[in-house]
């Protein structure tokens, strides 16, 4: 009887070997990648040359725009707190950037913008911009700030963080508006 439970517990202690051995082999080699990963995408940001496409706007909501949005996204599959849209980017081209976004929220401050579009749109040379490695994730942070192109007075303090994956998730502080955030995707231009 002593034989069979001692046979019994080498081959448990061998099989929990084994899976313990398979777990670190794994979480090894995804730490390389997830390296190989971060060093790809701080190569990507500091060539200049690359594009993000929106695909969510976040707008940081008060009682009376969350009532107005619920209202103007009903039946879309959209929330006051989550936006799904299309068609929007910001560009980074050498030392320019190029950005034209959808704006949902409201003006803190009367502006010149009474023409053509509502949205947040620059096309500039970056003031104080910095890029930084995150310092708790796996995760570069891009932060400046660039004037309106439309709004000769209006400017913009913009957050940007960038992670492995090439997600990327945007936040964006007003001169004259509440804030609001994004959520793209990284595109290398060719």
């Amino acid at each position: 009887m002593k034989r069979y439970i001692s046979i019994k517990f080498v081959v448990h202690s061998l099989a929990l070997l084994a899976i313990v051995f398979a777990v670190s082999c794994k979480t090894s080699e995804s730490a390389t990648e997830r390296a190989e990963k971060l060093n790809n995408l701080e190569t990507i940001l500091n060539n200049k040359d690359f594009k993000i496409d929106i695909n969510t706007v976040i707008p940081f909501n008060t009682n009376a725009t969350t009532q107005v949005l619920n209202n103007l996204t009903r039946y879309t599959g959209n929330t006051a707190n989550r936006i799904n849209v299309n068609g929007y980017s910001i560009t980074f081209k050498n030392d320019s950037i190029i950005g034209y976004l959808p704006y949902y929220g409201e003006q803190r401050l009367s502006s010149t913008r009474y023409n053509n579009s509502l949205g947040i749109e620059f096309n500039n040379i970056p003031q104080d911009y910095e890029l930084s490695k995150h310092q708790k994730k796996d995760a570069y942070v891009m932060q400046f700030t660039i004037n309106d192109d439309e709004d000769t007075v209006e400017s913009y303090k913009i957050f940007i963080t960038f992670f492995p994956s090439k997600t990327v998730d945007i936040n964006i502080v007003s001169s004259h508006r509440n804030a609001i955030g994004y959520r793209g995707q990284l595109v290398t231009i060719e």
